[in-house]
Formats: structure tokens, sequence, C-alpha cells
């Protein structure tokens, strides 16, 4: 295609946006994406029932946590090398193709191998849906990898809009196959490749008309891989965390316990897109600023966002009964414990996507990795332990745990690599104040 492929040296000039607006715009997106999943979670709940929902959210859980292995943090290198020489943006595109193809074929394969080696005896899964869900893992990390390069220039609203679609994408499909009353276990694993499948196109075709695409010299990729393997332990990690509750709750509990404890992840979800849209959207700064001004900007974006995850978190657990049991449906009832016990380690990970954010972004990624590390090794004694005797409840519990003290370790490496005072972190008037002022600038 003219025009498409282009030189790896190509001069850039980025355009920083308000980041006010950028900051909304993608909380917008995550907002956006959260309702899409949550319909699909209704959806598949509704249609699968309580032991289907859990069959589908473990394999979908098992699948991602093996792509995020798969993947090596190469975006995390992505997008710092691109925020550093724009010019190779190029080269680093095609990089990312390259690293999605042959990472994620190699992810596929050791997907299927873990999931015919690791018995199942309370979730009976098809060979051919495991197929299915296991052809998203390229797709997967190729979303991952122009997702970041997309947001390392600033192009923060084609990254927005590829976010929002991948759940959208899947939802458009299963209403279509729900009204048709042909939804099944194989079906819904379908609509979700698909949707991974659009949000990809839809980055990659942007990045690559933006920056176009070379073949990158080894040097770049081992100076990505170099860099994305420091951080990986810490992501994987972290995402370890986040996902291997499902799969042990698979392996010790049942597929019961799967799907109500899917329900309550999935509202959880919703109160963590705050810091994550935040943390994402000052990334480029972060990564551009003095060790010194980096620290400032992560203590008042922690405030900012500490007052509201407060408010949020609050509403959700007094709204727990209704957002679990009216919205899915009486055999989602034990969902209501599970959803108000994960609520409140709502505030551990907002603390970890920010300072974890700044930590890598000023290029300590190894401290990142300490801190997924003391979270991923607790929550999994805790889920061992507290997954058997409370089933959901426990690994509820276990989370909560975990992401408070992975946030508690966060706040303290920060303070003690760029000087952060912790008083620094408590809520101030003037956050406030200066916020409603560029609200109002902005509406004027």
């Amino acid at each position: 295609m003219p025009g498409f492929v282009k030189s790896a040296q190509t001069p850039v000039v980025d355009h920083r946006p308000p980041m006010l607006r950028a900051a909304i715009q993608t909380y917008g997106s995550y907002i956006a994406a959260s309702a899409g999943g949550l319909i699909n979670v209704v959806l598949t709940a509704r249609m699968l029932g309580v032991s289907g929902r859990g069959e589908l959210a473990f394999l979908m859980s098992a699948t991602g946590l093996i792509a995020f292995l798969a993947c090596l943090s190469a975006n995390e290198a992505l997008i710092n090398i691109s925020g550093a020489r724009p010019g190779e943006r190029a080269a680093l595109a095609g990089a990312g193709v390259l690293l999605a193809v042959v990472l994620g074929t190699l992810g596929a394969i050791t997907a299927w191998i873990v999931f015919r080696a690791v018995p199942l005896a309370g979730i009976p899964l098809e060979n051919t849906d495991i197929l299915l869900a296991i052809s998203a893992i390229p797709i997967w990390i190729l979303q991952l990898n122009f997702l970041y390069l997309a947001r390392g220039s600033y192009d923060l609203a084609v990254a927005a809009v590829a976010w929002v679609s991948a759940p959208l994408a899947t939802l458009a499909c299963n209403v279509l196959f729900v009204v048709a009353d042909r939804m099944t276990m194989r079906v819904a694993v379908m609509d979700w490749v698909i949707g991974l499948a659009v949000s990809a196109a839809l980055v990659v075709i942007q990045v690559g008309r933006t920056s176009g695409f070379a073949i990158p010299s080894v040097r770049l990729l081992r100076e990505i891989l170099r860099f994305g393997v420091r951080s990986h332990l810490g992501g994987v990690m972290m995402t370890g965390t986040y996902r291997i509750d499902n799969w042990l709750l698979g392996v010790l509990g049942s597929a019961r316990d799967v799907g109500t404890y899917s329900v309550a992840v999935a509202w959880f979800d919703a109160i963590l897109h705050l810091s994550r849209a935040v943390s994402l959207t000052f990334r480029p700064d972060l990564l551009r600023a003095s060790a010194e001004d980096a620290g400032r900007q992560a203590a008042r974006i922690f405030r900012i966002c500490a007052v509201l995850v407060l408010i949020v978190t609050v509403g959700t657990v007094l709204a727990a009964p209704v957002l679990c049991v009216m919205v899915f449906g009486p055999e989602f009832e034990d969902s209501v414990l599970d959803l108000r016990i994960l609520a409140v380690g709502a505030f551990g990970v907002m603390a970890l996507n920010i300072f974890g954010t700044t930590l890598v972004a000023q290029r300590r990624p190894t401290l990142e990795s300490a801190v997924n590390g003391v979270g991923f090794a607790v929550a999994i004694v805790l889920y061992v332990v507290l997954i058997p005797p409370f089933g959901a409840s426990g690994a509820s519990l276990a989370s909560a745990i975990s992401y408070l003290l992975c946030g508690a370790v966060a706040i303290a490496l920060v303070h003690r690599t760029f000087g952060l005072p912790y008083q620094s972190l408590l809520p101030r008037w003037s956050d406030t104040a200066n916020l409603q002022q560029a609200l109002l600038r902005r509406k004027g």
C-alpha cells in the first residue's frame, strides 16, 4: 500500500492533548467497555446458567493469563521507546506485529498443553472450545502491543475507540445469537475472539497510517525484549494475582464457585477503571518527566483518585444486592458477599496502578516487579488456604488482602525511590478546586 511502509527514522512531532480531556476520554472508554462487558456477563450468565458462566469465565481467564505470560511485556518497551525515540515508530510497529505472531503462536501451543495436562474435574471443557479460545492469544498480544504504541504517541482517542470496540463487538454478536436462540458456550467463546480481532484491527490500521511499518533491526528487537523481560516478572505476578484466582477456583472449587465469583469480579473491575485510565493517560508525561516531577505528578493523581474511588466503593458495597441478585438473578446471591469483600481491595489496586506505572515509566521496572512479587506470593498462599473451605468468598478475601498489600508496598517504594513524603498522598481541597476549575474551563 503506497505510503504505508515508512522509514524507521521518520521525523515525528507529537501533539500533546489537554490532559484533563484525555483523562476523561480514556476513562469514558473504560466505562463504556465495562458497561459492554457487564452486559455480556449478564447475557451469558442468564443464557448459560451459573455453572456455564463459570466454565466460560474460567476458559477466558486462563487464556488471558497464558497470553500475558507469552507476551513478555514487550508492550512496556514499545511505549517507552516510542516516547523517547519517535523516529523509530515504524520499526516499532513492525516489531509489534512480528512479536505478536511469534510469541502468540508459542503461547497458543503452551496453552493447549496446559489445558490438556491440568486436571479439571469440576469444569468439563471440550477440545473445540479450548482451540477456539487459544486462537485468540496472538490477537490478544497484537492488540496489547498496538494499544501501547498508540498511547505512546498521544493517540489516545484511537486507543480509547479500539479498547471499547472489543466488548461492544462481542456484545453485538452475543445479542444476535441470543435473539436467534443459538447462544452456547462455544458461541460465547467465538464472540469473545471476534471482539478482540475487531479491536486489534482498528488500532493496527490506525498506527500503520500514522507511523507506517518497517522491518525492525535485530538490535531493536533485543532492546525491546530485554526491557520487556525486566518488567515481565512483575507483570506476570500482577496478572497472575488478578487471573489465577479463577484458575485455582476451577481446580480447588467448582464451576458454580467460578460463576458467582466472576459476577463479583465483573462489578469490581468497574471500580478499578478510574485509576487504570488515569495512569495510562498520564504515562507519556511520566516517562518524559524527571524523577522528582514524576513523583509529584503521581501523588496528585493518587489524591484525586482516592476520593473518587472511595465514593464509588461505598456505593458498590451498599448496592451489591441490587447489582448481583436483581441484575443477574437469584442464582448469584452468593456474589453479594464476594463483591463487598473485593471492593475493599480497590484502594490497593489504585495505588498499584498509579505508582506501578510511575516506576515503569521512570525505567525502574524491577521495582514494580518486586511490588507484584509480594502480592502474588501472598495471594497464592491465601488462595490455597481459603478457597477449599470458603469457595468464592475465600478467593475474594485472598484477592482483597493481596491487592491492599501490593498498594502499600508500591507506596513505600515510590517514597524511597523518589523521596515522596507520605503526607503528600493525603487528599487536599486544592486538588478538588483545581479539578473543578479545569472542568469549568472545559465546559466554557
